[in-house]
């Protein structure tokens, strides 16, 4: 780059060529060393990235998303926040159809589900399902391109998005809405992934979590009911579950196809394995937004 410099000048093409190469290795350098819980390593490769990525703004995205990552690893979520912030406003003036950013929107929604802002971060995993369906499945009238084989890392985010869809649900008290969505998460990780795959490990491990704690809420709820029946009058108790159905009505999981047409869209797709650059399990698992903790516990006193 220091000879590109010398020939063709600090400003040319030539050698903001050079940086988005260098930039890249950058970023995938640290999130190796993320792996490794080497964070000194991380933060100093990926603040060169930063600086490289200048007129980059795919690879700045990128950077800051992965600053979010260190950041949050940290324990630092608002910093976090900060940057996927940054990355989604880069991202929101790219024009590059290759570049989706439903990722940085499952990285926003567990962040954010970190922070105990959950119907935020439901409105980031909504929003990363609808741009992986667009992506997934081509608006009707378009012409198919044959290139454009979905790989096996893009069905992951999209059995992600419905986990996060999940979990969220979960924790704002849409129990059925939730199961619906542990399950439909399951469903497609395990019919294009296979059982076995780490990604469908975790998320079958949260919808059988998820399953045990909200039937154990369910039976709490019953009794509860069966309490306030005795001594409240049949009216106030009407009018009570009406306002439960409004609010559970205002839940919906913004899925934007329904299901029976999603499920045809899917059994049409055919997958491809991803290469040896594309995401792993580990960075994968980085989307996922964890599950309520302490349920079953509370439950049980």
């Amino acid at each position: 780059m220091v000879l590109r410099q010398h020939f063709f000048g600090g400003d040319s093409d030539e050698v903001w060529t050079a940086c988005k190469t260098v930039g890249e290795m950058c970023n995938l350098l640290a999130m190796t060393y993320l792996q490794q819980e080497d964070f000194g390593m991380v933060l100093e490769l990926l603040k060169k990235a930063e600086i490289l990525t200048e007129r980059d703004n795919a690879g700045r995205a990128v950077t800051f998303n992965n600053l979010a990552c260190y950041y949050r690893r940290q324990g630092k979520l608002h910093s976090s926040l900060q940057y996927l912030q940054k990355a989604l406003n880069i991202e929101a003036k790219l024009e590059s159809v290759a570049y989706n950013p439903a990722d940085t929107h499952l990285n926003a929604c567990a962040v954010l589900s970190q922070m105990g802002r959950h119907q935020s971060a439901l409105e980031h995993a909504q929003e990363a399902l609808i741009l992986l369906q667009e992506e997934l499945f081509q608006a009707p009238g378009s012409t198919p391109d044959s290139q454009t084989t979905p790989q096996a890392d893009r069905i992951a985010v999209l059995a992600i998005a419905y986990h996060n869809i999940g979990v969220e649900q979960e924790f704002l008290k849409r129990h059925e809405r939730a199961l619906n969505a542990y399950r439909k998460g399951v469903e497609i990780g395990e019919r294009y992934l296979g059982s076995t795959h780490a990604i469908c490990v975790t998320l079958k491990n949260s919808l059988i979590a998820a399953r045990r704690t909200i039937s154990l809420k369910d039976r709490g709820s019953v009794r509860k009911v069966e309490g306030k029946k005795k001594r409240k009058k049949k009216g106030s108790s009407s009018s009570s579950s009406k306002l439960e159905e409004e609010g559970e009505e205002k839940g919906g999981e913004g899925e934007g196809l329904d299901e029976g047409e999603m499920d045809r869209m899917l059994s049409e797709l055919e997958i491809e394995t991803p290469p040896p650059n594309q995401p792993n399990p580990e960075q994968l698992e980085g989307m996922i937004s964890p599950r309520p903790e302490g349920d079953e516990e509370e439950e049980r006193k």
